[in-house]
């Protein structure tokens, strides 16, 4: 379970974001930060959710778990741009799913990379 609650709580800090109308991203010198933004964002939950679903069953393997952790992730990267969709203020955006999915899937190759190198089983 321990491994399990950050993936679980960092869910939770997600959908409560998406759930305020009219959330503006600060206002920074950066072209596209709010496609940093969302990038970072998965990129950090799908290390949470590649050590989470690692650490269900000693005997799954690794495409398995990075499959797991794709499939979920692009789950919940759609859901929560429809749940946006119905939030007054907000809107759903499929650049803002197409960047989720580019930060979880640049971490999922580089953890599954490096698990594949070590053979570590744990992370």
């Amino acid at each position: 379970m321990l491994y399990h609650l950050p993936a679980i709580f960092y869910a939770l800090v997600i959908i409560t974001l998406s759930s305020i109308p009219n959330l503006k991203t600060p206002h920074i010198q950066i072209v596209a930060v709010d496609k940093l933004a969302h990038f970072l964002e998965y990129a950090i939950f799908a290390y949470l959710t590649f050590r989470s679903i690692s650490n269900i069953s000693s005997r799954l393997r690794l495409r398995w778990i990075v499959l797991l952790s794709a499939l979920f992730l692009s789950c919940f990267a759609l859901i929560d741009e429809i749940y946006q969709h119905f939030v007054p203020g907000r809107y759903s955006d499929l650049l803002d799913f197409a960047t989720d999915m580019g930060g979880a899937l640049v971490v999922l190759l580089i953890l599954g990379r490096r698990h594949h190198q070590t053979r570590d089983t744990r992370y």
